[in-house]
Order: C-alpha cells, then sequence, then structure tokens
C-alpha cells in the first residue's frame, strides 16, 4: 500500500495587510479556491517547473476581463494577442531549465 504524502506547514511572515488583500483579490479573480490552495499551486510551480497551468487558470484573466469590461470581438482579439506575445516573450527570457 503506497504511503501518503506527509503534510506540512509553513508560516510566512512579512505579510502586509494590502499584499493580504491583493492575494484574496488574485485568489478570487484566477481561482475560486482558498489561499493555501492558491500558494501551494505557485510553490509547486515555481519549485518543479510547472509553468502551464490548467486551462481554466490560463483562460482565468480573459474572464475576469469579460467579466469587468464588456469587449467587441475585435477587442478581445487584441486582447488574447498581447496576451499571447507577453507570454511568448517572458518564456524566451527565461533561463533554460
Amino acid at each position: 500500500m503506497p504511503q501518503a504524502a506527509k503534510s506540512h506547514i509553513v508560516k510566512v511572515t512579512g505579510i502586509t495587510e494590502e499584499l493580504l488583500k491583493l492575494l484574496d483579490e488574485r485568489v478570487r479573480q484566477r481561482h475560486s479556491t482558498g489561499r493555501a490552495e492558491y500558494v501551494r499551486d505557485l510553490i509547486r510551480r515555481d519549485v518543479l517547473g510547472e509553468s502551464v497551468g490548467s486551462f481554466r487558470e490560463i483562460l482565468a484573466p480573459v474572464h475576469a476581463a469579460g467579466r469587468n469590461h464588456p469587449q467587441s470581438e475585435e477587442e478581445l482579439e487584441a486582447y488574447l494577442d498581447q496576451i499571447r506575445e507577453e507570454v511568448y516573450e517572458a518564456r524566451k527570457a527565461a533561463p533554460a531549465r
């Protein structure tokens, strides 16, 4: 029988109220989960190099923009092109693993 992975608690100090509010807003915009799951995902992505999120995570900024600012099809297409270019440039500039 496989052994369950041991879970640990990590305490983070130095988080201001403003940063906590921004964190909560990011969780609401991109996830619908809690802080803990969001932070676990951030750590896992950084440490394990899992840079590609789920389809839902990838489209979260588009959904948020659509909810906050109704746009025409042309504006949405331009926004997606801009995001795609930003991701391409970020990956090109990132050091190889």
